[in-house]
């Protein structure tokens, strides 16, 4: 068994969805010494870094993170590569073509564009899910949908948000690492925080992969 992390690492000052960057701080309380220990707070919005969002992001009435069960944020997953040269836009259906998702929980589309994390690039244009492909995964009986990009719309959209959030799926947002990812089927694991009344919450993503079966 080997454990492959999709998430980026939270850190002070990185970037965030534009518009909408929150504060983000780890405190340090105390440091080290003598007669005390290391004790650190922390202040952030629940959609930074890799996140994932529940129905309730953008439907009302849908369920937060708190009132889905933890099953929910784990399951069987595949990972669909994209060329290379995949660029911002919306993506189709025809990229599910040939695909059997019957056993699948977890569809991952690796895009190539978390190689711009970091850059101004990053936030300004990415792939999306267009959506004749957003109603594919809705009605395949998924559990969620990730991607290694901001967001399942564009800036101004909120199309796939609203197709998949119908459908009562997860979807987990600016994943990272996803080319180490095998071709085989492997379990996902994606919990959130377990917030009250929540639509969302940073997750540390971890692919647990069967080495021989990779």
């Amino acid at each position: 068994m080997r454990l492959i992390d999709l998430s980026h690492t939270i850190a002070p000052g990185m970037a965030q969805w534009p518009g909408d960057e929150q504060p983000l701080r780890i405190h340090r309380r105390s440091e080290h010494g003598e007669d005390s220990h290391m004790s650190s707070a922390l202040e952030m919005g629940c959609h930074v870094g890799t996140h994932i969002d529940a129905p309730l992001h953008f439907l009302a009435g849908r369920p937060g993170l708190d009132r889905l069960p933890v099953d929910r944020f784990a399951g069987r997953a595949v990972c669909i590569r994209l060329p290379d040269d995949t660029g911002p836009g919306p993506l189709g259906a025809e990229i599910l073509h040939g695909r059997d998702l019957e056993d699948v929980d977890f569809v991952l589309l690796s895009t190539g564009w978390a190689g711009r994390w970091g850059t101004p690039e990053y936030y300004r244009h990415w792939p999306w899910l267009g959506e004749d492909l957003a109603r594919a995964l809705a009605g395949a009986s998924l559990k969620g949908v990730g991607l290694d990009t901001p967001s399942l719309d564009p800036f101004d959209g909120r199309a796939a948000h609203d197709i998949c959030a119908a459908a009562d799926m997860v979807n987990i947002e600016n994943l990272a690492g996803l080319e180490a990812l095998p071709n085989a089927p492997f379990l996902l694991l994606a919990l959130p925080l377990k917030l009250e009344g929540s639509e969302a919450s940073p997750v540390r993503a971890v692919a647990v992969v069967d080495e021989a079966g990779a």
